[in-house]
């Protein structure tokens, strides 16, 4: 049995067999385990694995990639993509570990501890599920799956699918988070436009493209968080439920979608003040040149009267 605990510097260790170890010190306390630094992107560079996973739409949106052995599976190594979204995936064959989470107490603590260990938000705790036999623990930034080799790829790409929809999810709840400031203050030119809110059109059609940005990427990411149950069940849909499930992603997914709903209906009529406006405008304009035209013909019209009557 092993303990979780932290000193005086904030720094975490790991307690076991009468030792005590650096959370990030995967050998002393994973034994067998293997950390791969885990790529989602739409180009993969050469040279890495990619990963299935199940969901048509899902490899149609983004795809994985594990990093070559011996480059970029050390701890705080750094991708070799320029874009794209990174973590840690920590495996651990283990034939009984995760079998009970009431039994191997201090390798589930110990699990727990790593995936939390590379989270930089605070309050955040990681999901901790056990399934026929495998334990996935994760994290925004790291997950841990023990088992049996065989049932942790069988579930390896459902968990990864589970990572990006949840990471997608907190981007857009962070950045919807964000705006609501900026709703505010852009609420009155809903109502009424004035020329000193005109001069921040650029601005409002700037935010009016995220808020479609934000309302599209809602709608990709539907189908594949509220997809329907797999039938006939398999291991890895059974993981990727369990998980949407406990995180409450369709849940989430709804509250953005109210949320930027209430976005889009305010931005809409910022949008169609800031077209009429524009068209008032330029009717006036056009009005006054009119205006200008008439009172010019009517001035030489008077002057040729004058004229006329003049040489009679």
């Amino acid at each position: 049995m092993g303990a979780i605990g932290a000193n005086s510097t904030g720094i975490r260790k790991f307690q076991t067999g009468g030792r005590v170890v650096d959370i990030e010190s995967t050998s002393a306390m994973f034994p067998g385990a293997v950390i791969r630094r885990v790529l989602f992107s739409k180009e993969i560079p050469n040279g890495w694995e990619l990963v299935s996973t199940g969901s048509g739409a899902f490899r149609r949106s983004i795809r994985i990639a594990l990093a070559p052995l011996g480059r970029g599976d050390e701890f705080g190594g750094q991708s070799e993509s320029s874009g794209g979204l990174t973590m840690q995936l920590l495996t651990l064959p283990d034939a009984s570990a995760a079998r009970d989470l009431s039994s191997g107490v201090a390798t589930t603590d110990a699990l727990r501890l790593w995936v939390s260990a590379g989270d930089s938000v605070e309050g955040t705790v990681p999901l901790l599920i056990q399934l026929q036999g495998v334990l996935i623990c994760a994290g925004p930034a790291r997950i841990a799956i023990s088992g049996t080799e065989e049932r942790i790829r069988a579930v390896t790409g459902a968990a990864l699918e589970f990572f990006w929809l949840d990471s997608e999810v907190r981007r857009l709840e962070r950045v919807t988070g964000d705006r609501w400031e900026e709703l505010e203050e852009d609420t009155p030119a809903a109502f009424e436009l004035t020329e000193s809110l005109l001069n921040r059109r650029v601005q409002l059609q700037a935010r009016f493209q995220q808020m479609i940005s934000s309302k599209a990427t809602v709608a990709r990411l539907a189908p594949m968080i509220e997809c329907p149950a797999t039938y006939p069940p398999t291991l890895a849909s059974q993981a990727g439920e369990r998980l949407r499930e406990k995180s409450r992603l369709g849940d989430r997914l709804q509250f953005l979608r109210e949320q930027v709903d209430v976005f889009e209906k305010v931005y809409e009529l910022c949008g169609q003040r800031v077209s009429d406006f524009v068209s008032s405008r330029k009717s006036h304009l056009l009005e006054w040149i009119i205006i200008v035209l008439l009172a010019f013909e009517t001035l030489l019209l008077v002057v040729d009267l004058l004229g006329t009557a003049a040489g009679t």
